[in-house]
């Protein structure tokens, strides 16, 4: 249980620095699709996981296929071009209540997170050096059960920032009337611009 606790606090803090996954649930949230972005978030706690599970169990070489990277960043490129360009330029959803958000290809957005997380392959690195740390100054006792209940902490705690990070969205919104929500949104989308436009420098360069 010790190491559930351990992993869920590393998790949550190591999601809170701004980052594209945290201004696309942001996003989500400030257009009044919660869910979605919490699916989002859920997306990338889920490989947070399997990343974390990866490096605890020693396993320190996933697939680096330069293809599959590629692939990854193109894709990624594209997304968020089309996040930044749809929020900056076309109408933002009003608020409005609904019985089934969980509506055909809704889990789309888990599928999102977990693109969105794998365009970033300094990801692996960063849970090969947790684990190392982890390991190396013997914080918890070398074993299975603990390797797989601190990678599932950390899943859980990086599900968990960005659940706070929602409500947090929504109480602020509350706060705000409805021409600045739309500007922040507004601003929101041109930062999204401005990363697309970064990652196709990065991939043409």
């Amino acid at each position: 249980m010790i190491a559930f606790v351990v992993g869920f606090i590393i998790g949550f803090f190591s999601s809170v620095p701004i980052g594209p996954i945290n201004i696309a649930v942001m996003m989500k949230g400030l257009s009044n699709n919660t869910a979605q972005g919490l699916m989002i978030g859920t997306g990338s706690g889920w490989m947070d996981f399997v990343y974390c599970a990866a490096a605890m169990f020693g396993i320190s070489s996933l697939s680096t296929n330069p293809h599959v990277d590629l692939i990854f960043q193109i894709a990624t490129f594209f997304i968020f071009l089309a996040f930044g360009i749809k929020t900056t330029f076309f109408k933002i959803p009003e608020a409005k209540l609904s019985k089934n958000e969980e509506s055909p290809g809704f889990k789309r957005y888990f599928l999102l997170g977990i693109v969105l997380y794998l365009s970033n392959p300094s990801f692996i690195a960063y849970w090969i050096t947790v684990a190392g740390i982890i390991h190396g100054y013997h914080i918890l006792a070398v074993s299975a059960y603990n390797n797989l209940f601190f990678a599932l902490g950390t899943g859980f705690g990086t599900t968990g920032w960005f659940m706070v990070l929602l409500e947090l969205v929504e109480k602020q919104k509350m706060k705000l009337d409805k021409s600045l929500i739309e500007k922040i949104t507004r601003g929101c989308g041109v930062i999204l611009l401005i990363i697309s436009l970064f990652m196709g420098y990065k991939l043409i360069s």
